[in-house]
């Protein structure tokens, strides 16, 4: 009778992948042992042919040094444009804090986020019975407009993205048009009582999937100023 080639043999028992993995993780030393094998073994290259696996290993490394280079460049990008916010935020305060009356502070926040955040039409609209301000329109609680504002812009979170052509008439009238994204800010310091509305012609500037912390915080540092200058009933 024949014995068996180690071909045969193997076809006939074959090996199990995962005994193989696991044995491979169970002696990590097995390639130092038998250096020769590193030399010997093959692996298929995504273009077609075959490498070495020593090559193979050199280009995983670089491509996994090319994401880290790009991870790290995303990282410090976010680094500077969190200083460059810290810094216009910061300018956007004093300018704020500079006004000394309802109109001043209007045309503060107008200028502030025209100039430092690249805002191409910002409306302000104040809702108070007793508000009265050259700078903004002001509404009474009761006007159709005031409760059709606050019904559709319900909540206290900032609104981005898209507005239909009615309320985005209704908050940046003649300006409207052309606009291709908005963020509309509620205000509610009382007496205070609003919205900051910034349009932008880049209809990808707002949306969203953005985060409206930012913008938040924008919205609750003009109310608060916008209540230090109002006058008492």
């Amino acid at each position: 009778m024949s014995g068996q080639t180690g071909e045969s043999a193997m076809s006939a028992h074959p090996i199990d992948e995962q005994a193989v993995l696991d044995y491979l993780q169970a002696h990590p030393d097995l390639l130092q042992r038998h250096p020769d094998l590193v030399s010997r073994l093959e692996v298929p290259h995504p273009t077609g042919g075959v490498t070495s696996l020593i090559e193979y290993q050199v280009s995983i490394l670089r491509e996994e040094n090319h994401a880290l280079a790009e991870r790290l460049d995303q990282l410090l990008q976010v680094a500077r444009d969190n200083d460059r916010l810290v810094e216009q935020i910061h300018r956007f305060t004093l300018e704020l804090l500079a006004a000394d009356d309802l109109d001043s502070v209007l045309v503060a926040i107008r200028d502030g986020l025209r100039h430092d955040f690249r805002a191409d039409v910002v409306e302000v609209i104040l809702i108070g019975e007793w508000l009265s301000a050259a700078g903004a329109p002001v509404l009474a609680p009761d006007d159709p407009r005031a409760q059709q504002l606050e019904s559709a812009l319900a909540g206290d979170q900032p609104v981005l993205g898209e507005l239909d052509a009615e309320h985005r008439t209704l908050i940046f009238g003649d300006q409207a048009e052309g606009l291709g994204s908005v963020a509309v800010i509620p205000m509610d310091e009382p007496p205070v009582r609003g919205f900051i509305a910034i349009g932008s012609r880049d209809a990808d500037r707002y949306h969203d999937e953005q985060g409206t912390i930012f913008l938040g915080q924008l919205g609750a540092l003009a109310a608060r100023v916008l209540r230090r200058s109002c006058a008492g009933p």
